[in-house]
């Protein structure tokens, strides 16, 4: 997205040479962008060099639906979750329908384990709202710790009672 906030400029400027009546033509090219830093090209290149995933800071995602691994199988979870969540720098935010039909917010924090091109596996690991009641939350908080992968925009995140699926976009 980051291509959208840059605008070229061509401009033609004449000088004055150093000896009489002589005039250049000289032709530069600046650009403008949001954060005032002079043109480059953009960071993420083309998928078959460097990969869709090497680069992004800014992303945003859904979280769709999960798969619990319930050993009892005496729960009623819910498996459809109409979450979204924006993703900056490592940490991610962002609010679901949680397993029990309750409404969630959650922090965490991403550490990179592991990028190859399109596919990359990274760590999770914060806090999420709205599970009182259930055996491992502390109140109304339950810890949240895992492993998610994502090829392309296709994302998963694995934890020790489920698997969740996705959707994440880099806005950058």
């Amino acid at each position: 997205m980051k291509k959208i906030f840059y605008i070229l400029l061509v401009s033609v400027s004449l000088n004055t040479g150093a000896s009489e009546g002589e005039e250049n033509a000289n032709i530069s090219t600046s650009a403008l962008s949001l954060d005032n830093e002079p043109y480059s090209s953009p960071k993420t290149s083309s998928p078959s060099k460097r990969g869709h995933l090497e680069e992004t800071k800014i992303a945003i995602g859904t979280i769709l639906k999960s798969h619990h691994f319930d050993k009892y199988d005496y729960h009623d979870y819910n498996e459809s979750h109409n979450g979204i969540y924006i993703n900056i720098n490592k940490w991610s935010t962002g609010m679901y329908t949680n397993s029990a039909d309750e409404q969630s917010v959650f922090i965490t924090y991403n550490p990179n384990l592991y990028t190859k091109k399109s596919f990359k596996v990274n760590l999770v690991a914060g806090i999420t709202n709205g599970y009182d009641g259930w055996e491992n939350a502390q109140g109304d908080y339950l810890l949240t710790l895992g492993v998610s992968a994502q090829w392309m925009y296709l994302k998963t995140m694995l934890s020790y009672d489920a698997v969740a699926f996705g959707i994440e976009l880099p806005l950058n």
